[in-house]
């Protein structure tokens, strides 16, 4: 979401407060959080041209970035280290979202358990005894026995000295690597407490509220998520870079697993050279592109040493990604955003019907002009367009047979001659079809489309009982619905139009309350008129099944 967007947005009050204040915050010295002021949101034209500016600049946001004393005056300022670690934690995780966003209990959660993985993954002997930055991280807490401002500043700047004098991303310092060794010798800031668990959540929260108060992170309600917390999307170049961040350790490997050029053993022996890559490998890819991932290696590194221009540029072109002139920094940049904003969590070895179900919305969007990784290896074609066109009668498929697990499922598209729909399903004698409509707009249901669904039901209603004609797509015009109906008149058929994104939230109703190895979802949840209701199914399903 954008800095702009945000005048229009649900807040509630004093998350409102907490996020502007009225001036622009281009300076911070005099930022007090007693005297919080707010009417950015109430003179849209003075949040727009002044606000908006002057929020974004990067200038002030490494500033706020780098004050570890952040303003709210409560207990997490008793230890700007913990408070450090705090909004470097939640800024990681929201980083990592796609749209940059979490639901606030599931974000607080997710920061908790980041710290927990930190106290159980490092010890004693995780590093050398010659490690120059584990003797910095002893030094820092031996000094009065904590680590004060004074202390983080002096480690940030020997970061920038330190970084100045590589050659490599790989052998930056960063405040990842600062943590990891405070972990080792048990300093790093424990996240729960025996008799108040809770105690972390609350401190995490105040954590999140400094950061709104120096405006770096927004709270709103949205249509879906009460307290959607997110990083303005004016922002992510800035936080990105301070937090030395391109992309998720399992997101990586996901790329690594998923493009053919690491699939070559020499790339990959070059790569465990070239960035001193350990671990045992046992002379298999499987262990090499763990490995890989796991050291850390900045992938635009790793992109732009062990794989060509040539291969780059196959790779551009099979996602088909916007890479500008073909430069190599472009198509690298394409390629991590790529594979970082889509590849959405999916798990290992995750049956189709669910990588299906979570891409459907995506797959029938016509706006949407590439594949998802996950998917790029489930339908042959040549180019992402058509894939796509594939991807939507394949997921629809899938569905129908694997989430309501009905037997009668015949695709028809992409094999079939002459006047057919995308599909048909038989139940008890009575048959229904259906066509997927990818679109870019609404879908109209032209006088053409009609024409061509009345063919399709004339031809199977000469051998079969066909009851139900489902229009799946997007999205549908109003008017669409009045075609719909003209549609049934002429056919004597129900015609019903159905949201990709209702038909996704149908089969994991079934799947969530119903599914059964020997139940099918019944087709009468199809009777009716123009537009598909979920709520209605979900009420009938209840009778039939109560």
């Amino acid at each position: 979401m954008r800095l702009r967007d945000l005048a229009d947005k649900d807040w509630n009050s004093y998350e409102q407060k907490r996020f502007i204040r009225d001036d622009t915050k281009a300076k911070t010295d005099d930022f007090d959080p007693e005297s919080f002021k707010h009417d950015g949101f109430d003179d849209r034209e003075k949040y727009l041209e002044t606000y908006v500016p002057a929020l974004a600049d990067p200038d002030r946001i490494r500033t706020e970035l780098n004050d570890f004393t952040p303003p709210r005056l409560t207990a997490i300022n008793d230890s700007p280290y913990q408070s450090l670690v705090i909004r470097y934690g939640i800024l990681r995780q929201l980083i990592q979202q796609p749209d940059y966003s979490m639901a606030k209990g599931d974000l607080l959660d997710a920061v908790q358990n980041w710290q927990r993985s930190f106290i159980e993954a490092y010890d004693e002997d995780s590093f050398e005894e010659t490690d120059d930055l584990l003797h910095l991280a002893q030094a820092a807490v031996d000094y009065q026995n904590q680590i004060d401002d004074s202390e983080l500043h002096m480690v940030y700047s020997y970061f920038e000295l330190h970084n100045r004098a590589q050659d490599s991303k790989h052998e930056y310092y960063t405040w990842l690597d600062f943590f990891k060794r405070l972990s080792s010798f048990g300093r790093f800031p424990k996240v729960s407490r025996s008799d108040s668990p809770e105690h972390a959540l609350d401190t995490i929260e105040k954590g999140l509220w400094s950061l709104q108060e120096q405006a770096l992170v927004y709270e709103v309600n949205d249509e879906s998520t009460k307290e959607l917390v997110g990083i303005p999307e004016d922002y992510i170049e800035v936080v990105r870079d301070w937090l030395y961040y391109e992309m998720s350790e399992e997101n990586l490997l996901a790329m690594l697993e998923t493009l053919d050029v690491f699939d070559r053993q020499s790339v990959l022996i070059d790569a465990r050279e070239r960035f001193g890559v350990e671990g045992k490998n046992y002379g298999r890819n499987e262990n090499r592109r763990e490995n890989i991932a796991k050291a850390g290696i900045f992938p635009s590194e790793l992109l732009r040493e062990v794989v060509d221009k040539d291969e780059l540029k196959k790779i551009v072109d099979r996602y088909g990604l916007d890479a500008h002139k073909r430069k190599t920094d472009d198509m690298v940049s394409a390629i991590i955003e790529y594979f970082e904003q889509s590849q959405k969590s999916v798990e290992q070895g995750e049956p189709a019907v669910d990588l299906y179900l979570d891409a459907y919305e995506d797959i029938a969007d016509g706006a949407v002009n590439q594949v998802p990784p996950q998917l790029q290896d489930l339908i042959d074609a040549d180019n992402a367009e058509e894939k796509l066109d594939i991807l939507f009668e394949e997921a629809t498929g899938e569905i129908f047979r694997e989430a309501f697990n009905l037997e009668g499922v015949n695709q028809l598209g992409q094999k079939a001659t002459g006047m057919v729909a995308d599909g048909e399903i038989e139940q008890d004698g009575n048959w229904l079809l259906w066509d997927n409509k990818r679109r870019r707009e609404k879908f109209k249901l032209g006088s053409d489309t009609r024409s061509k669904i009345k063919n399709y039901i004339d031809t199977k209603d000469k051998q079969h009982d066909v009851e139900w004609f489902l229009i799946i797509a997007p999205d549908f015009t109003e008017q669409a619905a009045m075609n719909a109906e003209q549609l049934e008149m002429q056919v004597g058929k129900d015609i019903r139009l159905v949201r990709a994104a209702d038909l996704k939230e149908l089969a994991q109703l079934w799947k969530e309350e119903y599914a059964d190895t020997n139940r099918e979802l019944p087709l009468s949840v199809f009777f009716g008129s123009e537009f598909f209701d979920v709520d209605r199914a979900a009420r009938l399903l209840e009778l039939e099944f109560s």
